[in-house]
């Protein structure tokens, strides 16, 4: 009997720490659906978090309670690719309400209410804003970093600013793009060797300003997503758009039509815990 019951401890504690272990082991890459808007939460092997993006003031509420709901208390890295209000609205709100250790944005000021309510709220933290231009490089942990792809330089459209960049976790790598233009694209391709990327937030939100053909044909990734809002004013994503995607062969993944998704990845493979719906 009490072999047995030594047996079953044993056991116990076995599947406990493959457990701790697969859990850990991890990358997750949540798109949050807050509309007409990009949010993204990364989170790291280590439970370390960045926060790319917000969404508008009124979505606040949105990541708070997603962020709850994650268990995050501090976000360790906060990406503002560019200060458009559906991009940096809510993150004023983050900041007050949770420990940000560090912010990125891209060196551009603009005089938005949204921008204005985001510098605050820095200054009230004590939070220093850190600037981003193509080719710096933020060692995340272990097997996991960031490369920025863009911006070269600043320019006048707030979208030709946006911060892209490529997160790498062992075999597998992944891309932002912010609200990036085909402008921008075509620097990139021509700057980088882009064809190991497996992962794509597409940029603008789908339009048909982003997503070129010969970008994608250069990038080739597995998956793509889209955030944007239920019949949004834009027509977002556009039909272009989608074509061009559906020519490359790249399951679509739609905030607009699934709310929001998750995506994991052991370095090896990416895959959903959900049986989500995706156009090809």
């Amino acid at each position: 009997m009490q072999f047995r019951n030594l047996f079953i401890t044993l056991i116990f504690i076995i599947i406990s720490l493959l457990c701790g272990c697969d859990k850990n082991s991890h990358l997750a890459v949540h798109i949050i659906d807050v509309g007409q808007g990009d949010s993204i939460l990364i989170q790291t092997p280590n439970s370390k978090n960045i926060l790319v993006d917000s969404g508008d003031e009124n979505s606040s509420h949105i990541i708070k309670s997603y962020l709850k709901k994650y268990k995050v208390k501090t976000v360790d890295i906060m990406i503002a690719t560019h200060p458009d209000s559906d991009h940096i609205g809510g993150l004023d709100n983050i900041i007050n309400d949770f420990n940000v250790k560090s912010i990125f944005m891209p060196e551009q000021e603009t005089n938005t209410n949204a921008y204005k309510n985001l510098v605050n709220a820095c200054l009230n933290k004590n939070l220093s804003i850190q600037h981003l231009y193509k080719d710096d490089t933020i060692n995340i942990e272990d097997n996991i970093d960031i490369l920025t792809l863009n911006p070269s330089f600043i320019q006048d459209d707030n979208n030709l600013n946006s911060i892209v960049f490529k997160l790498n976790f062992m075999n597998k790598s992944f891309l932002f793009t912010g609200d990036a233009e085909y402008q921008n694209e075509m620097d990139i391709i021509n700057s980088f060797n882009l064809n190991d990327v497996d992962f794509l937030k597409v940029g603008h939100h789908g339009s048909s300003s982003s997503t070129n053909e010969n970008f994608l044909k250069e990038v080739s990734p597995d998956i793509a997503t889209i955030s944007c809002g239920y019949k949004n004013q834009y027509g977002h994503p556009h039909r272009s758009t989608l074509e061009n995607l559906s020519t490359e062969g790249i399951k679509v993944y739609r905030t607009d039509l699934l709310g929001d998704i998750v995506f994991y990845s052991d370095g090896k493979t990416i895959y959903t815990k959900k049986n989500y719906k995706y156009e090809k």
